[in-house]
């Protein structure tokens, strides 16, 4: 995630607080084919995939970056 550009990094680290108050924010939508993961814009061309344990509250960012054919690849 470090070697992300400066203004990504800043928005990742703000949506990371902001999901970490609201796992599931307005713009959220399932991950398909991947039972409890969920994507999130954070910028027009950087994604967030996270899943949310929702007994445990805990939240595993599991990949920020941009979007690409990888991208959704477990």
């Amino acid at each position: 995630m470090l070697k992300l550009p400066d203004a990504i990094l800043i928005k990742a680290f703000r949506t990371i607080l902001q999901i970490k108050d609201a796992p599931y924010p307005r713009g959220f939508q399932k991950v398909r084919g991947q039972k409890d993961r969920l994507r999130i814009w954070i910028d027009r061309n950087y994604r967030m995939i996270y899943e949310v344990d929702s007994d445990a509250e805990v939240i595993d960012i599991v990949y920020v970056g941009a979007k690409n054919e990888a991208t959704y690849r477990p």
